[in-house]
């Protein structure tokens, strides 16, 4: 009996590891680290993907569809939080055969602005409208679990870009003038 209440007991500590799985970094030759959240198949998406690299670009948000139809991804896709709507940057969309005859996978990579950043991170309701050149909108509202994944990336990233950004040749003991800038 003590055996399975201490396996039980081990399992429920590792259930927190298992919520942060899709979170990764990687480090870069350069100095750099890139902070990921992958999810997969969740909503109409075959992948969502959210990276921030701390070397002062801002976050990329990459929706990948994999359907029987190519979707043209629109710059008029827009983030919603907390009922605010703002449009989010295209960056590329791409369409790539997945093999199968029937099947295609169609991606679009779109760009946060910090404000957005911001907004995301204070949110507790997150949607996207993503419009398409040669179909209809899909809304999507994010999950929980997607939206605290993104804003533990969007948290990593900017602190990182934030030291970068903070003057590190201040003098605390030069003399007091009346000609301070």
């Amino acid at each position: 009996m003590k055996q399975i209440a201490g396996i039980l007991v081990s399992s429920l500590l590792l259930l927190p590891l298992a919520a942060d799985a899709s979170i990764s970094t990687k480090a870069n030759s350069s100095n750099t680290s890139t902070y990921v959240s992958q999810i997969t198949n969740t909503g109409p998406w075959s992948s969502i993907r959210v990276q921030y690299t701390n070397d002062k670009t801002l976050p990329i948000l990459t929706l990948t569809k994999t359907d029987s139809r190519d979707y043209l991804f629109s710059d008029r896709t827009q983030l919603v939080t907390d009922g605010v709507a703002s449009d989010l940057k295209l960056m590329a969309t791409y369409r790539n055969p997945t093999g199968f005859r029937t099947q295609t996978s169609s991606l679009g990579r779109y760009e946060f602005t910090p404000t957005q950043i911001a907004s995301i991170q204070n949110a507790k309701n997150v949607s996207l409208q993503v419009s398409f050149r040669n179909t209809s909108t899909i809304t999507w509202k994010v999950s929980e679990k997607v939206l605290n994944e993104w804003k533990e990336i969007l948290a990593r990233g900017q602190s990182q870009v934030s030291l970068q950004k903070t003057p590190i040749s201040i003098d605390n003991h030069s003399p007091i003038t009346g000609n301070q800038p």
